[in-house]
């Protein structure tokens, strides 16, 4: 019961900033296509036709919108996610996401969900060859989630998230990206951060065509 009681303490006390939530998007014509939120877009992760979502995020609100704008500027991390405008049915489909520090100093633990609602049978998130993250991550089929080590000053993280599109798949493929900068433990379950951070998580949302 004492063990019980002092967990209860910790969650009180730690402190996170979601990050995710779009605050504008711009769309702008590039040979890729793409949507921005804040400065220069991603490149494609592919010679396929792909979108780009840049994204500061701060705590989600109800605030107006130049309030939103304001506390997206100091957010701690920007998310940008570069995905296909269509894929194929039983094919495995990426998607490039990019968190990058925007303060002057070390971020605290970095959470990262990444989920397909439906429409996959399996989903994983891969580090470019010869990178050293030390990320947490799990495997499960409809989504990913990791814990990874702050982020110095300037630097960013560049993953893969992957999904095994269903062979009987139809219609739109639906991915949500976010997560939250937060001071616990690298050996903390990322799905225990998920169940406690619930709705304050801003998602960032991806929409593609499926096709035979």
């Amino acid at each position: 019961m004492r063990d019980q009681t002092v967990i209860s303490i910790v969650k009180a006390f730690r402190m996170r900033t979601p990050i995710g939530k779009p605050t504008a998007l711009l769309a702008v014509p590039l040979a890729a296509g793409a949507l921005v939120a804040s400065g220069v877009p991603a490149s494609a992760a592919s010679s396929a036709s792909t979108a780009t979502t840049a994204v500061t995020a701060p705590a989600a609100s109800t605030a107006s919108t130049a309030s939103t704008s304001a506390k997206a500027a100091s957010a701690p991390v920007r998310i940008q996610v570069s995905y296909p405008y269509g894929v194929r049915r039983g094919r495995v489909v990426s998607f490039k996401v990019t968190l990058v520090n925007k303060l002057k100093t070390k971020t605290d633990e970095i959470f990262l969900a990444v989920k397909f609602p439906k429409n996959v049978t399996k989903t994983r998130i891969y580090v470019p060859r010869g990178t050293n993250y030390h990320e947490h991550c799990t495997r499960e089929r409809t989504r990913a989630l990791c814990v990874l080590p702050g982020l110095k000053k300037g630097r960013s993280y560049t993953f893969w998230a992957k999904a095994q599109v269903s062979g009987s798949a139809s219609g739109k493929l639906y991915g949500y990206f976010g997560g939250a900068v937060t001071d616990t433990s690298l050996n903390t379950d990322p799905r225990e951060l998920l169940s406690e951070f619930g709705d304050s998580i801003g998602w960032v949302k991806t929409k593609s065509s499926i096709t035979r």
